[in-house]
């Protein structure tokens, strides 16, 4: 009986934390902007983008957490991935990166989060391709630092 119970009081606490599972966040692409430019999800969360037309998402390799595999959708299709590892993630759509339109998702709480940015600001240095991600990337601190998470 007593095993019974502790079984029953642990499989009830299992379901529950499956039904606390990962949340969902919707990015949509509005001319050559991401809407919204910028989100702050927990490691298991699903982003989704949508209204994808003449769109895709690729990661960039130097701006994402390391062993993080790459993002790199067809053009045109609404895409869902979720996120596991811990840090910041830059996007763009390959085709409007000119225009600047990439977005930033931030996944958990990583150390040092001034820090990654900083690190990003050199690869900019290093490769002039990543350029349009300089004022993402000033946006995005001050991003964070309004939502009081710097």
């Amino acid at each position: 009986m007593y095993k019974r119970i502790i079984l029953s009081f642990c499989l009830f606490w299992g379901l529950v934390g499956q039904s606390v599972a990962e949340e969902e966040y919707e990015i949509r692409a509005v001319g050559v902007k991401f809407d919204p430019l910028f989100v702050v999800i927990e490691p298991g969360d699903r982003v989704s983008w949508t209204n994808m037309p003449a769109h895709l998402i690729e990661t960039i390799d130097v701006m994402v957490p390391e062993g993080t595999d790459k993002i790199l959708t067809e053009m045109g299709v609404d895409v869902s991935f979720v996120f596991d590892n811990e840090g910041v993630y830059v996007y763009k759509c390959t085709p409007h990166w000119g225009a600047r339109m990439g977005g930033i998702i931030l996944v958990g709480n990583p150390d040092n989060i001034n820090g990654i940015i900083d690190a990003y600001f050199e690869e900019i240095k290093k490769d002039k391709s990543l350029l349009p991600a300089k004022g993402l990337l000033k946006k995005f601190r001050k991003h964070l630092e309004k939502e009081g998470l710097l």
